[in-house]
């Protein structure tokens, strides 16, 4: 079987460009086999790849997590994260979250990280790496708060901090928003949200007080 990193050499590109492809383009071929989360595609299919590869759309369209995995992150900003009865720029909330003079206090950007995939999982989704040396948390914090690249998430993308220091999500963004771009994001490092094997996903829970 062909495996991620084989369609990297074939294409001379890293293997977490596959891996942000799968996630960018809904039309990429579809694996023969998953076993274990890797996915694998017959030897025979390799004109198939690379047909797609030569059509592929140019930079800027947007990562595609599959529909209602999209619809559950963005119902976990919503009423696990944000402030759902209030203006969607208000602070993010969620219990033990602390603020200092209006912004976040040291190691709150780590607490949110944490408590993100906590809610995700909590409502049957998972983030997992190619690389599993990827700390999922750190990852989730660079996601939220750090500024990227075109280089790193395609032209035409939004690169700026998801969230600033006061909590407060970037001015025009939405749930939906912070769903897509989490999803690009964590493609561009090799990762991907998805819903645990054997677990149904969760409708929306407000955060608990």
């Amino acid at each position: 079987m062909l495996g991620v990193a084989d369609i990297a050499v074939m294409f001379n590109v890293e293997p977490k460009t596959v891996s942000m492809w799968r996630l960018r383009y809904a039309d990429f071929p579809e694996p023969d086999v998953t076993v274990g989360g890797m996915a694998g595609w017959d030897p025979g299919r390799a004109e198939e790849l690379r047909v797609w590869e030569s059509r592929r759309p140019g930079q800027g369209r947007r990562s595609m997590l599959a529909e209602h995995v999209q619809e559950t992150v963005r119902r976990t900003f919503i009423f696990r994260f944000m402030r759902p009865d209030d203006f969607a720029w208000a602070p993010i909330d969620f219990p033990g979250i602390k603020y200092e003079d209006g912004q976040l206090a040291d190691g709150m950007q780590a607490k949110a990280a944490e408590h993100l995939i906590g809610a995700l999982r909590d409502q049957g989704c998972e983030i997992v790496f190619q690389d599993p040396a990827i700390d999922a948390m750190q990852a989730m914090q660079r996601v939220l708060w750090d500024r990227w690249t075109a280089a790193e998430v395609g032209q035409d993308e939004f690169i700026g901090q998801l969230f600033d220091d006061h909590g407060r999500i970037y001015h025009g963004c939405t749930a939906f928003d912070a769903a897509s771009y989490t999803g690009l994001r964590l493609a561009a490092l090799g990762g991907e949200i998805r819903a645990v094997l054997g677990q149904s996903l969760q409708g929306p829970a407000r955060k608990p007080r």
